[in-house]
């Protein structure tokens, strides 16, 4: 339970530090439905390809530039588990098992090495629609476990 409570004290204070806009991130927080263009953003921020900014349409811009998104993506669209993944597994250049090396970073092999790693647990549904806090949670996850953050 201590876990699960500092769990987004922490990835809230770890998103700020890479300037993120605070009220970016009160906004993920409150959604009860990500969507594409928020977790786009968050991505692309973090990894400099846009500034802090930039409008959602401008983060996955510059995603699809450099094959992190997938092209015709509808930003105001909710983000599923599965493509979650993918975009997460991007983020962190994970280099995942035989498969999603295989098939370029799918979504299905990215959500499977998720679950393989710890990040999801064994029982996570693929068409699930992510939750603001699912995101940062995921997102800190993946800081601790790939990022080197303890």
């Amino acid at each position: 339970m201590k876990k699960l409570c500092i769990l987004p004290v922490v990835f809230v204070l770890c998103v700020t530090a890479y300037a993120q806009r605070a009220d970016f991130v009160t906004e993920l927080l409150a959604a009860d439905k990500a969507t594409y263009g928020q977790v786009c953003y968050l991505s692309a921020v973090y990894q400099g390809f846009v500034d802090e900014n930039a409008s959602y349409d401008d983060a996955l811009s510059a995603l699809i530039e450099r094959g992190q998104a997938v092209g015709g993506a509808d930003v105001n669209g909710t983000v599923r588990l599965e493509e979650l993944s993918r975009l997460m597994a991007k983020l962190w250049d994970i280099k995942g098992g035989l498969m999603y090396r295989l098939t370029k970073c799918s979504a299905r092999y990215a959500f499977r090495q998720f679950k393989t790693d710890g990040i999801l647990p064994a029982t996570a549904d693929p068409w699930k629609k992510v939750s603001g806090s699912d995101v940062l949670n995921i997102y800190t996850a993946c800081l601790r476990k790939y990022g080197g953050a303890e």
